[in-house]
């Protein structure tokens, strides 16, 4: 009986410090990935659509390029159009993510749809070429599951650009807040470093 108490009080205070690292490292970890305290702090195009978010992150990564190398591959993002440059398996029905820029998706313009998967499309809402894109998910802001996916352009110096974006959802349940906050970055993660690595790579020309 006293080892079983043992144990018990054991795995009660493993469980009590794997949360507390949950909460006070991974998630804010994950949630500020790559991004300065600046970057967190400024306001994003969007910022006023999702008035009481559940779940808000700003991640960021620095690209050796200029805002205009790398847009072309922001705006042509989407679900069967150039994918998420991410897990293609899990969110581009495994079709490979563009490694080149794709011309017939480079006209995007205020108003259109971005699929975002086999059931779900972004709007656009706002769009300055070559500095920022909003897009913009549910078509009333109040109700759970809609969310603002903003996109910023920061030159540094004439050679490197700041990709930052921003994410701010509607969550319904402590339940899917939980489930994001443990695994959303991975997907975003993955897409920032994709975009990366193809700007500073050799492909960039557009398909023939």
């Amino acid at each position: 009986m006293r080892k079983l108490i043992k144990a018990l009080l054991f795995l009660g205070a493993l469980l009590v410090v794997l949360a507390a690292l949950f909460h006070f490292v991974y998630r804010p970890w994950q949630r500020n990935w790559g991004s300065t305290d600046e970057e967190v702090a400024r306001r994003m195009p969007g910022d006023e659509i999702i008035s009481a978010p559940g779940f808000v992150a700003t991640r960021a990564v620095t690209i050796r390029g200029r805002p205009e190398e790398i847009w072309p591959w922001i705006v042509q993002l989407g679900y069967r159009r150039a994918g998420f440059y991410s897990y293609d398996r899990l969110d581009n029905e495994g079709l490979p993510s563009a490694e080149r820029i794709l011309p017939e998706y480079q006209d995007l313009a205020v108003g259109d749809e971005i699929p975002l998967s086999n059931t779900a499309d972004a709007v656009v809402r706002a769009l300055e070429p070559g500095r920022s894109l909003l897009l913009v998910v549910g078509r009333d802001p109040e109700l759970p599951g809609a969310f603002t996916w903003a996109w910023g352009l920061y030159p540094q110096d004439p050679e490197r650009t700041r990709l930052v974006t921003r994410l701010r959802w509607r969550v319904g349940s402590s339940v899917v807040r939980l489930l994001m906050d443990a695994s959303e970055i991975w997907m975003m993660r993955k897409c920032l470093l994709g975009i990366k690595r193809r700007v500073e790579g050799s492909a960039g020309a557009p398909e023939s």
